[in-house]
């Protein structure tokens, strides 16, 4: 059996969990890591169901405005942790999916709700823009 001591020491250690758990933000979305996280034609459709809101960046190795965009996506990743899922897509290793959504030029990011494509972006943008449409991607429902 439990003394009082024992007891009270439990009952600390759960009130500051609770504390602590109450203290952090809503997570809104679950695999949003603060990572821009790589994507596959294998596992490609499984992680865009498994998300509310995600941005996917189709780039090539060799493209320099995609080597441009990728800090940019990477700090977006940050800013919206537990908000946005970011993902890359390496269009010469994923030909299938890249095929799928007919990307022919890169840098193209596309936005996705619900596991859905609901917007995309050709070419190099500024950071302003795709912050504009991520904002507008979490107000929808």
């Amino acid at each position: 059996m439990l003394s009082d001591d024992d007891l009270k020491e439990i009952r600390r250690r759960k009130m500051e969990l609770m504390m602590k758990r109450a203290q952090q933000p809503e997570v809104l979305e679950p695999m949003a890591n603060g990572l821009v996280n790589p994507l596959y034609d294998s596992d490609f459709w499984t992680k865009m169901q498994n998300t509310k809101t995600a941005m996917v960046d189709f780039y090539g190795e060799w493209c320099m405005p995609c080597k441009t965009l990728a800090p940019i996506m990477a700090q977006l990743a940050i800013d919206y942790e537990g908000e946005v899922y970011f993902a890359k897509v390496d269009i010469d290793r994923n030909v299938r999916i890249a095929i799928h959504f007919g990307v022919q030029s890169v840098p193209m990011v596309f936005a996705f709700k619900n596991g859905t494509p609901v917007h995309k972006l050709p070419g190099l943008r500024r950071y302003d823009d795709y912050d504009i449409l991520i904002s507008q991607l979490l107000k929808m429902q």
